[in-house]
């Protein structure tokens, strides 16, 4: 047993005698109480033999069910410490039962809160996706080779360079390194 999980043990003396005890570790308090070891009640009435054991518990609620048994008489004592079981196993009941109900209503607002992050992570990705316009491509602008065979091609006698800078607002050095 752990040193923390007590129990409430009940042996009957060779004499026919109760007694009442609490332990962490049955199986050796068991041992001294036959060895002559155990409490001075038992000493002089060996063996005992286990007549019954309470459920695991904290010290404190061993040393009340131990103190309710040994304040009934011998004849009802068997009775107390299986009434006393059963009011402890109850509490235990109503309060592993809260427990429960605390740990639903947790695990709901949980739940909440995780459809409430998948709602807002919903509008964050639609807020950064901005919405699509429809682009009309710009015409790439004509470079000034494309300008001035432009205009060559609607003249139909030839063109002199004069012509040439005044339609398309290049100066004498560009047209001339074109033409």
């Amino acid at each position: 047993m752990d040193k923390r999980q007590w129990i409430v043990y009940l042996v009957r003396c060779s004499d026919g005698s109760l007694y009442c005890g609490i332990t962490n570790n049955l199986k050796n308090r068991l041992a001294a109480h036959n060895s002559g070891r155990g409490a001075k009640y038992t000493r002089s009435r060996r063996p005992v033999k286990l007549v019954g054991v309470s459920s695991k518990m904290t010290k404190s609620d061993t040393l009340k069910l131990e103190y309710r048994v040994k304040q009934v008489p011998a004849s009802k004592k068997y009775l107390e410490f299986k009434i006393g079981e059963n009011e402890m196993i109850k509490n235990l009941k109503k309060n592993l039962q809260a427990i429960n109900r605390g740990i639903k209503v947790i695990a709901k607002k949980v739940d909440q809160m995780i459809v409430a992050v998948g709602e807002l992570e919903k509008i964050k990705t639609a807020k950064a996706k901005p919405a699509k316009k429809s682009t009309t491509k710009k015409p790439a602008k004509l470079t000034a080779v494309d300008t001035i065979f432009g205009i060559i091609k609607t003249s139909k006698k030839g063109v002199e360079v004069s012509t040439l800078m005044k339609k398309s607002s290049f100066n004498q050095k560009k047209t001339c390194v074109i033409h």
